[in-house]
């Protein structure tokens, strides 16, 4: 299938879509090849010859060629066209499928990712005289040897996913459970620990009101206090809250429902419903602000969150997941608070803390952020190193003085 294939040139600067395009390329080319030579043989033969007349369609003079399975599809799939004319019409719009359906597979934040460090690799590759790829785990080892020294473990682990992610495209073996990539993958992981790094700041139910009181009556606080509000009762994901659409948010009396039709957990579209009842208090509602927001907005179809221009007027397109990252990190600057780094992510993480804070069981918490694993769950949960509330050995000890 990938015969005669030069591996440098198909993956020169890694694009995803530009190996997988070479490699149907080649391999529908030598499918076609052979169709139409057998289409013309087919017609050259004395016996054929006998049975045709000009009034003759090739689809009826191919229905008893001697094809394989393989290649009827492959004819039947051009259409009996010409071959230069298939390979016009038919196969551009297959290409353009494959790449439409490619980029689906993976989100464009992991695909920028194995672009960066793709082009990093290669680089690191052409400077020390290596070919990048040769599927050799000793160099790829080394490589990563070289690279524990500025990074983490998990960017590590994150630049071995695209190293693997290239060679497959280009149809090269490589066994990144080697005993090579292994033991220097493990090795930074003792070297360094696994513990992160950096990890926001969760925005407490307490330190709600706090950023609330940080917006005014504009129209662009109105959205961001409906973006900070909803994100918080909802737990929601940067991106998922920058994805809401106006049909996926439905008001009742004392709840509001959010439906999103796709998301990081549900990458397959079986879509996922979380409820978020009504606050008493109208100004930490999030329920009340969206309606807010709504009123300025209007009700036309289209991203619930309106990007904003410089004059406080809004486009008709959704907002980005960093709007959301500003946003906060703009509040808590105007709330003078510090401790800590806040940033998008500080929305799921200060629900979960707070509500495991009020005496919710982790599994209604891992209900409401839809997380799957009680591991992740707990890393969500943020509470000071020194932290006594919910402490088992202050619980204990509690009992025993009473």
């Amino acid at each position: 299938m990938h015969a005669g294939l030069d591996h440098r040139a198909t993956c020169s600067g890694f694009s995803l879509f530009g190996s997988l395009k070479f490699m149907i390329d080649n391999y529908h080319l030598s499918i076609i090849n052979v169709v139409y030579d057998r289409m013309a043989n087919q017609q050259k033969s004395p016996k054929s010859a006998k049975k045709s007349s000009k009034s003759d369609k090739p689809l009826e003079t191919l229905k008893n060629a001697p094809f394989d399975p393989a290649e009827e599809e492959a004819a039947l799939l051009m259409g009996w066209l010409p071959v230069q004319v298939a390979l016009k019409a038919d196969l551009d719009a297959i290409y353009k499928r494959a790449q439409q359906l490619t980029r689906m597979a993976r989100s464009e934040n992991t695909r920028r990712s194995y672009r960066t460090a793709w082009q990093q690799y290669e680089n690191w590759c052409h400077g020390v005289g290596f070919e990048p790829l040769s599927g050799d785990p000793g160099m790829i080892s080394l490589f990563l040897s070289m690279l524990s020294l500025k990074v983490v473990p998990s960017t590590l682990k994150a630049r071995l996913a695209a190293i693997s992610v290239a060679h497959r495209l280009a149809g090269i073996p490589l066994d990144t459970n080697h005993a090579a990539i292994r033991l220097v993958m493990r090795g930074a992981a003792k070297e360094k620990g696994l513990a992160p790094t950096r990890q926001a700041r969760p925005l407490l139910y307490e330190t709600l009101p706090v950023f609330v009181d940080t917006f005014d009556d504009s129209p662009l606080d109105v959205r961001n206090k409906a973006i900070l509000l909803l994100g918080f009762g909802g737990a929601l994901r940067r991106s998922e809250i920058a994805a809401l659409q106006l049909s996926d948010i439905v008001f009742k009396q004392d709840r509001l429902i959010i439906v999103l039709p796709r998301s990081k957990g549900d990458r397959y579209g079986r879509s996922e419903t979380i409820v978020v009842a009504k606050h008493p208090t109208r100004m930490l509602c999030p329920s009340a602000s969206p309606k807010d927001w709504l009123t300025l907005r209007g009700r036309e179809t289209g991203p619930l969150f309106l990007r904003a221009n410089r004059n406080q007027t809004f486009r008709q397109t959704g907002i980005s997941d960093q709007t959301i990252n500003r946003l906060i990190k703009t509040a808590a600057q105007k709330a003078q608070l510090t401790g800590g780094a806040y940033s998008g992510h500080s929305l799921r993480a200060g629900f979960a803390t707070s509500a495991s804070d009020a005496g919710c069981d982790l599994k209604t918490i891992m209900g409401q952020t839809r997380l799957r694993a009680a591991r992740q769950a707990l890393q969500y949960i943020r509470r000071p190193q020194d932290h006594l509330e919910h402490n088992a050995s202050a619980l204990l000890f509690q009992q025993t003085r009473s």
